[in-house]
Formats: structure tokens, C-alpha cells, sequence
């Protein structure tokens, strides 16, 4: 039983912490303008596969965009974009997914620019859309009560020890 609970305050204490440094994490990088958003189709694939988390940095200056820069942008139906700047105009730039054949119908002027993508991590963003389903709240939120109900159980001393 000794085993079980120093196992379990072992495994406890590795899922706080990466809980708190992907806290720490995700507070900086919104704190220096860098929003993460959920990559929902395939249409800048192999670059940006569908299910990654782009990292946008929002303080990225529309002016200093170059051609082949990855950028999001927000369409007339108000979703938002990642694609790779192709053309850049006097009108704005215009963009286009690597996987798709055709170029936007949309042209991205600074009222539509968002950001500059820096970076993204494959396959995080299903994990996040799962627990914004009301199956995956339901889920997290488990996942929670049950890791705290354990942090209180094992953190108290048995009657043996108090004697």
C-alpha cells in the first residue's frame, strides 16, 4: 500500500506541474501578444496539419509581412485563416493555403489581419476541441475532482502515524 500512494503522489505531483508550467506558459505568451488558435482543416498541410495549434503573434506589424510569410486572418464569415501570403499589393496581400489549388477570394488588409503565425504544435488543437464538447468538460472536470479528492486522501498522515 506504501508503494501505491508514493506512486500515486509521484504521479500527482508530475501532472500539477506540467499543469502549471503549461499555465506559465500560455500567461506569457499572452502576455506578449502570442494567441493560440485551433488549425480545423487540412488546407496549409504538410506545413500546418489539420488538428495543430498555430501560435499567432497579434503584435506583428501588417507592414513588415513578407511574401511566404504564414499569417491568420479573418474571413467575411467572421472564422479565421492561416494561409501563406502569395502576392502582396497595393490592395493587401493575397493569400493561399499550400494544399489548395486556388487562391483566397478574400484579400487581407490591415482590418482583417490578425498576426504573423510563429509556431505550431501538431495534434494539441483535438484535444482541445474535445474539451470544449460538453463530453470533454464533463471529462476534465472529473479528471480534476478525482486528482484533488487523491491530493486530500494522500496527503493525510493515517491514524498509525498520529499515535
Amino acid at each position: 500500500m506504501k508503494t501505491f500512494v508514493k506512486i500515486t503522489k509521484i504521479i500527482f505531483n508530475i501532472i500539477t506541474t506540467v499543469i502549471i508550467i503549461f499555465g506559465i506558459l500560455f500567461v506569457g505568451l499572452f502576455c506578449f501578444g502570442i494567441q493560440p488558435y485551433v488549425v480545423e482543416s487540412g488546407s496549409m498541410e504538410p506545413a500546418i496539419q489539420t488538428g495543430s495549434v498555430c501560435f499567432v503573434n497579434q503584435r506583428a506589424k501588417y507592414e513588415d509581412m513578407q511574401v511566404g510569410d504564414i499569417i491568420a486572418f479573418k474571413l467575411d464569415t467572421g472564422a479565421f485563416a492561416t494561409h501563406r501570403i502569395k502576392e502582396i499589393t497595393d490592395e493587401g496581400f493575397t493569400t493561399k493555403g499550400d494544399k489548395n489549388k486556388a487562391e483566397d477570394n478574400i484579400i487581407t488588409t490591415r482590418s482583417n489581419f490578425i498576426g504573423k503565425n510563429i509556431f505550431s504544435i501538431p495534434n494539441v488543437g483535438f484535444i482541445v476541441k474535445g474539451i470544449q464538447e460538453p463530453k470533454g468538460k464533463i471529462i476534465l472536470g472529473t479528471i480534476i475532482v478525482v486528482l484533488v479528492l487523491a491530493a486530500i486522501l494522500i496527503g493525510k498522515p493515517s491514524k498509525k502515524k498520529e499515535e
